[in-house]
């Protein structure tokens, strides 16, 4: 007997646990179909940053709220959120069991990838587009078009995508060589200072010839100096010469003086007393 009134016990507490939680679970759905209800209002009245506010509301009392988490993504693809928005669309994908709602997401997403100019990640999002609505004529001339856009951006090698894996590339490339840029760099500097003190010891080179000029010459051979006559000297034979020429000429001029005296007496002819 007692064991049936514990089972009954145990079968009355399950019962109120389960009722209680179902009627937490109903009153978290309400209120989360409350915020994003007024979250879609305040959107159409253009209000976005209470917008964005209901719509973290909402999705915190149900994160697994496709919808909400659709639409928040449209909010922030309105205000040119782009990087946001894909956020909230591919959740809402991952989130949702509804192929109608994953569609719309993998839409919206690939439409996103366009306007960045990403069309691979764009030609990928229609695709999962059209796994979940392979009907939409929409999404699979938006596919189109992409592939298209696509082909050009690899023909001419530009692609955000590319460039980073280009520049990932180069970075690598960089670092590589950075041990061997070290060694060019320490080698460079090596010759610079060699050349600097080549040219300094030129320069020495030529202030010190500036300053003394015969130190240059002193190094060639000397030739033997020929005397040169100065002006003004004689030899000495010259002047034994000069003094014989001038005895002589006093000589002669002493004679000739001597002759005019005798030519000039008179001659007596009386003789004198």
């Amino acid at each position: 007997m007692m064991m049936k009134f514990s089972l009954l016990g145990v079968l009355m507490f399950l019962f109120f646990a389960v009722n209680a939680q179902d009627k937490n679970i109903k009153k978290t759905q309400k209120q989360y179909q409350k915020y994003a209800s007024l979250a879609a209002e305040e959107t159409q009245n253009g209000d976005f940053a209470q917008a964005e506010a209901l719509y973290r509301k909402a999705l915190d009392k149900n994160p697994k709220g496709d919808k909400a988490a659709y639409n928040f993504g449209n909010l922030y693809f309105e205000n040119q959120k782009n990087k946001q928005s894909a956020i909230r669309y591919i959740e809402s994908a991952k989130s949702s069991e509804d192929k109608m709602v994953k569609h719309r997401n993998f839409h919206n997403l690939g439409n996103l990838m366009m306007e960045e100019k990403q069309y691979a990640k764009a030609v990928e999002a229609y695709k999962n587009a059209l796994r979940n609505n392979p009907n939409d004529e929409e999404t699979r001339y938006n596919l189109a078009l992409a592939k298209q856009k696509r082909e050009k951006q690899k023909n001419k090698g530009g692609g955000k995508d590319k460039n980073k894996d280009q520049k990932k590339e180069n970075k690598k490339k960089e670092q590589d060589k950075g041990g061997e840029g070290d060694k060019d760099e320490k080698k460079q500097d090596q010759q610079n200072r060699k050349d600097g003190d080549d040219e300094k010891e030129n320069k020495q080179k030529k202030d010190d010839a500036k300053k003394d000029p015969k130190e240059g010459d002193s190094k060639k051979q000397k030739q033997p100096s020929q005397p040169k006559p100065q002006k003004g000297k004689m030899s000495e034979q010259q002047i034994k010469n000069l003094l014989q020429a001038i005895q002589n000429k006093e000589k002669d001029t002493q004679e000739k003086l001597n002759a005019q005296k005798v030519k000039g007496a008179k001659v007596k002819t009386e003789k004198d007393w």
